[in-house]
C-alpha cells in the first residue's frame, strides 16, 4: 500500500463535500500540521490505523480526496506467466497466469493474463471475474451452462460459480477480478 499525504484542502473536501467527520489514516500516511489543525477546527476525527498492512483498505479511499494512484501500463509481450493450479488441471493441461494489476496498485480490482493449453481446469470463484479472450477458444462450463469465447469475446463469471476453464486447443485471455485480492 502506498503512503498518502493529506493537506488542509483534503480535510476541507472531506468535511464539506463528503460530509464526513472521520479520516482513518494508514500506518504510514502523512498529514500536514495545517491539515491537523483544520481537522480539529472542523470537528474531523483523525484516527491512525495501527494494524499491520493486509492490503485491505480501511480508510477513506485516497481517490475521494482527488488523490489518484499513478497510471499503470503493462506490455503483455513482457509478462512472464507462472504455473498455476498444481494438480487441479486434467493431465497434459498447462495452466499459467500472472496478476499485473493488484491491490498493491491501490486498485479495488485485479487484472492479469492467463493461458490454458488443451484440457480443463476446475475452479470455484469467490470473486466476480470478466475474461477477455485474446487468442484461441475459451470454454467456461458451469453445470449445464456453457459459454464459448474466441478472440475479442468477453465472458462474465459471477462470484460463487463453480466452473471449469477449458479449451479444445489453446486459450490466452485477460482476466479482471473484483475484489483485487481474488486469490486470498
Amino acid at each position: 500500500m502506498s503512503r498518502q499525504l493529506f493537506a488542509a484542502a483534503d480535510i476541507r473536501r472531506l468535511a464539506r463535500d463528503l460530509k464526513s467527520d472521520l479520516l482513518v489514516l494508514g500506518r504510514d500516511d502523512l498529514i500536514t500540521p495545517e491539515a491537523s489543525d483544520l481537522a480539529k477546527e472542523l470537528g474531523v476525527r483523525l484516527v491512525r490505523d495501527s494494524a499491520p498492512d493486509t492490503g485491505k483498505q480501511l480508510s477513506t479511499p485516497a481517490h475521494a480526496f482527488g488523490i489518484l494512484p499513478p497510471l499503470k501500463s503493462v506490455r503483455g509481450v513482457n509478462v512472464i506467466l507462472d504455473a498455476f493450479g498444481g494438480g487441479l488441471a486434467t493431465p497434459g493441461t498447462n495452466v499459467r497466469l500472472k496478476d499485473v494489476v493488484t491491490s498493491a496498485d491501490d486498485s479495488p480490482m485485479a487484472a492479469g493474463y492467463m493461458t490454458l493449453d488443451k484440457g480443463e481446469f476446475p475452479w470455484t470463484l469467490t470473486y466476480d471475474e470478466v475474461d477477455i479472450v485474446l487468442e484461441g477458444e475459451l470454454v467456461i462450463t458451469r453445470g449445464s451452462e456453457v459459454a464459448r469465447g474466441g478472440a475479442g469475446d468477453c465472458i462474465f463469471i459471477p462470484k460463487g460459480s463453480s466452473i471449469t476453464f477449458g479449451t479444445p486447443s489453446r486459450a490466452r485471455f485477460v482476466y479482471v477480478a473484483f475484489p483485487a485480492d481474488w486469490n486470498k
